[in-house]
Parts: C-alpha cells; sequence; structure tokens
C-alpha cells in the first residue's frame, strides 16, 4: 500500500514539473498549454470524446434571398468581380448601395473620395462574403429547402453570407448563411 502511494505522489510531482516548466520556458503561459493539450488529446483520440475538445462548426444553410424595396448596403471587404451588361469591374474593394427606389447604384471605392452613381442594371457578383447584414423596412422573399417566407416593410438579419449577389427583379443573394431571421422566424 505505501508503494502504490509512494508511486501515485512521483507521478503528480512528475506531472507538476513538466506543466511549470513548459510554462517557464516557452513564455506561452499555462492557459496556452492546457488548451494545446487539449485540442492534441482531442485530435489524438478517436472516439465520441475528441468531440469534446475541438471547435464546433457553423452549421450552413442554402438560401436564396430576394431583396425587393429600400436601399441595401453592402460593405465589400475581400476583393470581388462585378459583371454588367456592358462592363466588368475587377478586384472591387469598397461600398455599393443599390437603391431601388431611385433605380441607382453607387460603387464607393475603399481609400478613395471616388464615387460611382450608376443606374441600376443587371449587377452579377459571383462570389460574395457578408460577415452580417441587417435591413430595416424592406420588403423580402426567403427560400430554402423547406421554408418559403415573404415580408413587406420588415426587418431581416442576414449572417455568414457567402455566395452570388444579383440584379434581377431585386437584389438576390443566393448561397449558404449561418443564420437568416427576423423576429417571427429563423433559418439556422
Amino acid at each position: 500500500m505505501k508503494g502504490l502511494f509512494e508511486w501515485k505522489l512521483l507521478a503528480i510531482v512528475f506531472a507538476v514539473l513538466i506543466v511549470a516548466s513548459s510554462a517557464l520556458v516557452s513564455n506561452s503561459g499555462v492557459k496556452d498549454i492546457f488548451m494545446n493539450s487539449t485540442g492534441s488529446i482531442g485530435d489524438w483520440l478517436s472516439s465520441p470524446f475528441g468531440t469534446l475538445f475541438s471547435t464546433p462548426k457553423k452549421i450552413t444553410n442554402f438560401v436564396t434571398i430576394k431583396l425587393l424595396s429600400g436601399s441595401v448596403s453592402l460593405i465589400i471587404g475581400d476583393a470581388v468581380n462585378i459583371t454588367t451588361p456592358d462592363s466588368d469591374i475587377e478586384n472591387f474593394r469598397g461600398t455599393i448601395i443599390f437603391n431601388f427606389d431611385s433605380n441607382r447604384t453607387q460603387l464607393m471605392p475603399a481609400d478613395s473620395d471616388l464615387r460611382l452613381d450608376l443606374r441600376m442594371e443587371d449587377y452579377s457578383i459571383e462570389y460574395m462574403k457578408i460577415p452580417e447584414l441587417v435591413l430595416e423596412d424592406v420588403d423580402y422573399m426567403v427560400m430554402s429547402e423547406n421554408t418559403n417566407i415573404t415580408a413587406e416593410g420588415d426587418k431581416i438579419e442576414i449572417y455568414d453570407f457567402t455566395g452570388s449577389v444579383s440584379i434581377s427583379e431585386g437584389l438576390v443573394l443566393e448561397g449558404n448563411v449561418s443564420r437568416v431571421k427576423d423576429g417571427q422566424w429563423s433559418i439556422g
């Protein structure tokens, strides 16, 4: 019995020395050591326990969102290519404002005072990322696998959109979202 107690005590002291020396040598702190250790353990274990230590992935839902009224402002951080029937704009970063009431589109490149005010026509942006878009007082339609929602003068919140944007009888966002909602319903 005495030998078993000494063995456990020796194991605990050894573990404490490893953790303390790692914290002192690596300059990363005890928190980082434990976070890296739990991540490694989760990767190492190929059992249901491995998911306890992994970062959850965002669930995506494929939707088509058609915005039909008002003014929609999109801030574009990653460069996109914009195609119209008459021209192509490559590597655009900045803000695009689609104003359905005046039938105009404004393009404002980032880090520039340039502002293009154009007649709204058939725009197409193939790959667009929108982390968050909240619109008030807009008419919209949202279509997904099992949901069709239509609203007038309502609020809509769109999170983590990735997909295409086009103008076709309204502004059409087609792609994946982690969540789209208003006060009464939610997808995702």
